[in-house]
């Protein structure tokens, strides 16, 4: 065969790849910008998750709301105990059920988030953490709804059970943004990793339903966080969502302000998964369009 002269044989090798950071202020930038990018991916989702439902968007307050009593019934009337009087154990119960929820939406969708999304990394170039942040922000529009009905709830027990202590309006009702913020941000940051974890081990999806229902076994959700005694207290501080739900339960329930350690630890573990979370991810997403 004629030797084509023009022709320079070169070898490429492909390596695989290695985590590492891209530069992280023009990242940071990038996704501030494109931030309207996911608020409308969140409002698409939003509509089209309940499409072929009769009852709609009701069921983002229904589903929390039965279950909610299902554990009440179980908790108090199969089980009875503890010391609150009236309906109050059943407004711990949801409260605690409606945020913990708001967390957990953010963790399984956007678990999936980036496997779901294939055709848009593959033909676009973004900040792949817009994705799991736009299913951030769609909990938290799911979450909103919640809070009347809770309210409602709240009222009408006690004109109904005079004995269901509530704590009123109080001043201490302005930590209720600071705590959403808290919640918002452990979610989102958890939902990076397990957005990461999804693209190289498929099945994390799966363990994730039964992740999170122990998860929500060990919060105070359906226990008070003032029951642990001695060094069971761990549970609450080891937990991403311990000091977020107990803040919840001091607010809501109690009407207390926040002490210190609850505090410390909902700024930490906000702020651990942000780190942790957003290195996971972000060292590693060029590698998305490959695995997916």
């Amino acid at each position: 065969m004629p030797v084509n002269e023009n022709f320079v044989p070169k070898i490429q090798v492909f390596e695989p790849h290695r985590a590492s950071l891209p530069p992280l202020i023009p990242y940071i930038k990038e996704f501030w910008t494109r931030r309207a990018f996911a608020t409308e991916l969140a409002r698409f989702n939003d509509k089209a998750e309940y499409l072929d439902s009769r009852l709609g968007k009701v069921w983002l307050v229904l589903n929390p709301l039965l279950l909610g009593f299902v554990y009440y019934l179980v908790v108090t009337i199969i089980r009875p105990g503890g010391t609150l009087p009236g309906l109050t154990r059943l407004d711990h119960l949801l409260i605690g059920l409606f945020t913990f929820y708001f967390a957990q939406n953010c963790v399984t969708a956007g678990a999936l988030s980036i496997t779901m999304g294939g055709r848009l990394i593959l033909n676009q170039a973004f900040p792949r953490a817009l994705l799991p942040f736009s299913c951030a922000i769609q909990a938290f529009q799911q979450f909103l709804p919640t809070i009347p009905v809770y309210i409602f709830i709240l009222v009408a027990g006690k004109w109904a059970y005079p004995t269901t202590i509530v704590p009123g309006w109080t001043w201490h009702f302005l930590w209720i943004p600071f705590i959403l913020i808290c919640t918002g941000l452990t979610g989102f940051g958890l939902a990076l990793v397990f957005a990461t974890l999804n693209v190289y081990f498929r099945d994390t999806n799966k363990l994730l339903t039964y992740i999170t229902r122990i998860w929500m076994y060990l919060s105070p959700v359906l226990w008070l966080p003032n029951s642990l005694r001695g060094h069971m207290k761990i549970l609450l501080w080891v937990n991403p969502l311990g000091p977020v739900l107990n803040a919840t339960s001091r607010v809501w329930v109690s009407g207390e302000t926040l002490n210190k350690e609850t505090l410390v630890g909902c700024v930490f573990w906000a702020g651990a998964s942000i780190l942790i979370g957003g290195y996971f991810f972000i060292s590693r997403e060029r590698d998305f369009a490959i695995r997916i």
